[in-house]
C-alpha cells in the first residue's frame, strides 16, 4: 500500500463497517491516480466513507488546490455511473507553527518578530484540509468547524427520458 494511503480502524478489527479509508493528496502524484483509487474504493465499498486530506505545509507548498480538484473530479466521475452523487463534508484546519510565547515577553518584541517578513507578516499557521466523501448521509456529521455539500443529481436529457419511457413500455408490454 502506498504511504499516501492508509486505512484506520475505528472499531472491532473484524467489523469492516467501521473502517475509514483515507488518501493523502500530495504534490508528487498525478491527479488521475487519486481519482482511480477513489473510484475503485467506492465500487468495492459503496457504504463506507472515504477521507481525502492534505498535510499541513507552508502556504506556497499547499496541496489544498490539488485536493479540491481531485474531489471535484471524483464527484463528477462518480455521478456518471450513479443517479445521485456523493455527500461531501469539508474541514479546513490549521496547525499553529508560531513559537510559544514566553511569559512576560515584551509586546513590542513580539510585534517586531511577527513583522519580520520582508514585505508581509510572517505566516505562522500551516493550513490543511480534510474532505470526507460518502454515498449515504452520515447523521453524526457535520461536526465542529465542518461544512456539508449536498450530492448532485444526474439530469437526464429529453432524449434519454424518452428512451427510458420506451424501455418501460416494452418491459411492461412483454
Amino acid at each position: 500500500m502506498d504511504p499516501e494511503q492508509t486505512a484506520t480502524q475505528a472499531g472491532d478489527p473484524d467489523d469492516g463497517a467501521n473502517t475509514t479509508f483515507s488518501i493523502r493528496v500530495t504534490r508528487g502524484r498525478k491527479i488521475r491516480a487519486f481519482v482511480k483509487k477513489a473510484l475503485e474504493f467506492f465500487q468495492v465499498n459503496p457504504e463506507r466513507p472515504l477521507v481525502l486530506y492534505s498535510s499541513p505545509s507552508e502556504v506556497s507548498a499547499s496541496t489544498i488546490p490539488k485536493l479540491i480538484s481531485v474531489v471535484e473530479i471524483i464527484k463528477r466521475e462518480y455521478l456518471r455511473g450513479h443517479p445521485v452523487g456523493l455527500h461531501q463534508f469539508n474541514q479546513l484546519l490549521f496547525e499553529d507553527r508560531s513559537r510559544v510565547p514566553v511569559e512576560g515577553e515584551n509586546r513590542a518584541d513580539a510585534l517586531l518578530l511577527a513583522l519580520e517578513g520582508s514585505s508581509h507578516p510572517k505566516q505562522k499557521l500551516a493550513p490543511h484540509m480534510k474532505i470526507t466523501l460518502c454515498a449515504k448521509f452520515i447523521p453524526e456529521k457535520p461536526g465542529q468547524r465542518e461544512t456539508y455539500q449536498t450530492p448532485s443529481v444526474r439530469k437526464l436529457s429529453r432524449a434519454a427520458k424518452a428512451r427510458a419511457r420506451q424501455r418501460a413500455k416494452r418491459g411492461a408490454g412483454s
